[in-house]
């Protein structure tokens, strides 16, 4: 029962940020006259709770581990030495990324270029690997590698199921320029709100 709790701790405190993000963005969208599908916004959401999901899997830092740690960064907190991890860290990282190259040309029709995806998946993943010396946990080069091959596999299935996709999930004018600020606003939410330790405290009194 409890890890539920942190779950849903967990989640809630990137995605009220995001729905209210995300009406505001409706409500530009509506004076632009652009009219957004429902599925469109449906899948927005699934791409929010993926992002949110990729933060945990991650670990991302939050203020209250910046503030634990103290932003130390060790000598073997950053490995820029390629290829220096066993089979299994790789294929994680790969798979972790494919739903972003699948996600970003479906819902952003101007990025619907494997140039534009991989650019993205890119520095997404330097992103990350940035939040993660919030925590002190490693920053590797590998990750940045994998994780971009990921994004541009995430593509390639894509463009391999557009047709079906682009039926499905009809594709609007929304310029990509909002892909960055839901990936920050979905961070700033666990990086501001979540504050594991303080909960633990509060559960188990101590």
């Amino acid at each position: 029962m409890e890890d539920f709790i942190f779950y849903i701790y967990e989640f809630s405190a990137s995605f009220i940020l995001f729905l209210i993000t995300m009406r505001l963005f409706h409500h530009i969208h509506k004076k632009q006259k652009l009219q957004i599908s429902k599925s469109y916004s449906i899948l927005m959401m699934l791409f929010a709770c993926y992002l949110i999901g990729v933060y945990h899997f991650t670990g991302a830092g939050t203020i209250y581990e910046a503030i634990t740690f103290q932003l130390e960064i060790r000598e073997d907190s950053i490995n820029l030495i390629p290829f220096s991890n066993d089979i299994v860290a790789y294929l994680l990282n790969i798979v972790l990324l494919i739903p972003l190259g699948i996600f970003v040309p479906i819902l952003w029709e101007k990025a619907s270029r494997w140039s534009a995806v991989a650019g993205i998946g890119f520095l997404f993943s330097v992103f990350i690997e940035i939040t993660q010396l919030i925590n002190n946990r490693q920053t590797d080069i590998d990750d940045v590698i994998l994780n971009t091959s990921g994004a541009i596999i995430g593509f390639i299935i894509y463009k391999i199921c557009s047709p079906a996709l682009n039926q499905k999930f009809q594709q609007n004018s929304v310029t990509v320029t909002e892909l960055p600020t839901y990936i920050l606003i979905l961070f700033a939410g666990r990086f501001l709100l979540f504050n594991e330790m303080g909960l633990a405290k509060l559960l188990y009194h101590f």
